[in-house]
Parts: structure tokens; C-alpha cells; sequence
């Protein structure tokens, strides 16, 4: 008896690890919020990652943050079931892809900025039409600048990071770069330019629009999903409980 209750006891807990939700969680380097060790790939930090782990870590589930350029993240939580994503803008044409949960981040505004020096006017966005500017492959700036009539190659310089586009802004080959103001003072460093370098032009998103949100593939297991939300849900009541 007592022989087949230990091998009950086993088998048990071998099923509990077979059947635990295990969950892909992906991002971009965008410090300060999300910021990869560039020693360490699995090594991810960051005010928002602090956020995300105190979300999931309490939920039992398996999980694994890793950072990759922004089109690939995208698309693998576009396309894999049990991906999760952040920090990402929630907007129209996104919204009927993922499940969301936001906000688990402050809005950041995300302006145009240029070189004091540079004669481009960036105060608007009809002021425009001769600027070359630095974007994102697939980001929410990207595709904004591509609605309003920006054309890839003439005024768009795509690249797949934001530290290519602020050496080419630096260099000379671009007019502006579009960026959130924290991120911007943060991949200054060790450049020999600072803030003050730079002119801050128009804000490109609504502010209903910036809030930092984390959304999970449409394809997830109803299992994952019902856990996230869950554990989105108790920690939004501890955050809100913590600052008031």
C-alpha cells in the first residue's frame, strides 16, 4: 500500500509539471523601461520589467522574458500562442489581435527631436515633407509616419534599432529621430551629446494612446489566459492599494 501510494504521489506531481503554463514573454530594448545586458542576453531589467515579473511571478506560471528587435517580438506575438508582449501601445488596428491588459506603465509621450543645429523644422507635422527621419521597423511611430503620407527610403530611414537611429542622427544622415524623452537622455549616454544638444519638436500620439499596456496572443490557451488576467487583475489592486 504503501509502495503504490509513493508511486500515486509521483505520478501526481509529474503531472502538475507536465500541465503548468509555460508562457514566451518577449519586448525590445527600450531603456529605461525594458533594458537587455548587453553582456547577458537573458538578462533583462527595467522599470516595466520590474513590473511585469511582479505581475507573473505570483502566478505559478513558466515564463521567460526575452528582448529581440521590435518586428520580430510583433510578430511573434502576432502569430505563436502563449506569447506575451510589452511594452506596447494599445491602438485601434492593433486592439482585435491581442488580449490586453493596461495600463502597467505611465503614459509616455513620444516626440520628434533634431539637432539644435539642424534647420529642419519639426513643429509640426505638416513642416515635414523635406525632413529624413529615423524610425523603427514596425513600431507605432512607424506605422503613424506611414499613414500620414511619409514614404520609406525619401523621409523614412528604417532601421531595427533605436541606437542605429541615434548614431545616424548624430552623424548627420538623418534630420530627426522619434523617441520618448527618457529614452532618448538614457541612449545619450556616453555619446558626447546630451539633451540640451537637442530640440524637441511636436508630439506625434494622443496621450489616451501612450499608456504602457502588455498583451497575449489571440491564440492562447483559454487556460493562459484566464491565469494572465487573474494575475494582471491582483496586482493592478495591490499597485492601486500601494499609491493612494
Amino acid at each position: 500500500m504503501k509502495f503504490l501510494l509513493s508511486v500515486l504521489l509521483i505520478f501526481s506531481i509529474f503531472s502538475v509539471k507536465v500541465t503548468a503554463l509555460t508562457l514566451e514573454v518577449v519586448s525590445e530594448h527600450w531603456p529605461p523601461f525594458i533594458i537587455q545586458n548587453p553582456e547577458n542576453r537573458n538578462d533583462i531589467s527595467g522599470s516595466v520589467t520590474k513590473k511585469i515579473n511582479d505581475i507573473l511571478a505570483p502566478s505559478g506560471i513558466d515564463y521567460t522574458i526575452r528582448t529581440y528587435p521590435w518586428a520580430r517580438s510583433y510578430y511573434l506575438a502576432m502569430n505563436k500562442p502563449n506569447v506575451l508582449i510589452y511594452s506596447i501601445y494599445k491602438t485601434k488596428e492593433r486592439t482585435p489581435y491581442f488580449e490586453w491588459f493596461c495600463p502597467i506603465h505611465a503614459k509616455t509621450p513620444i516626440n520628434i527631436y533634431k539637432l539644435k543645429k539642424n534647420k529642419a523644422d519639426i513643429s509640426a507635422l505638416e513642416t515635414l515633407g523635406d525632413t529624413v527621419i529615423g524610425v523603427l521597423r514596425s513600431d507605432n511611430s512607424h506605422n503613424y509616419m506611414l499613414e500620414h503620407g511619409f514614404v520609406e527610403g525619401r523621409n523614412l530611414i528604417v532601421t531595427s534599432s533605436e541606437e542605429n537611429n541615434i548614431k545616424n542622427l548624430l552623424n548627420g544622415r538623418i534630420d530627426a529621430v522619434i523617441q520618448s524623452k527618457e529614452s532618448l537622455i538614457y541612449r545619450l549616454q556616453d555619446t558626447g551629446f546630451s539633451i540640451d544638444d537637442l530640440k524637441v519638436g511636436f508630439k506625434l500620439h494622443p496621450n489616451d494612446s501612450t499608456e504602457h499596456c502588455m498583451a497575449l496572443s489571440k491564440s492562447s490557451s483559454p487556460e493562459m489566459i484566464s491565469t494572465v488576467k487573474k494575475a494582471f487583475n491582483s496586482w493592478r489592486v495591490n499597485h492601486n492599494k500601494n499609491n493612494n
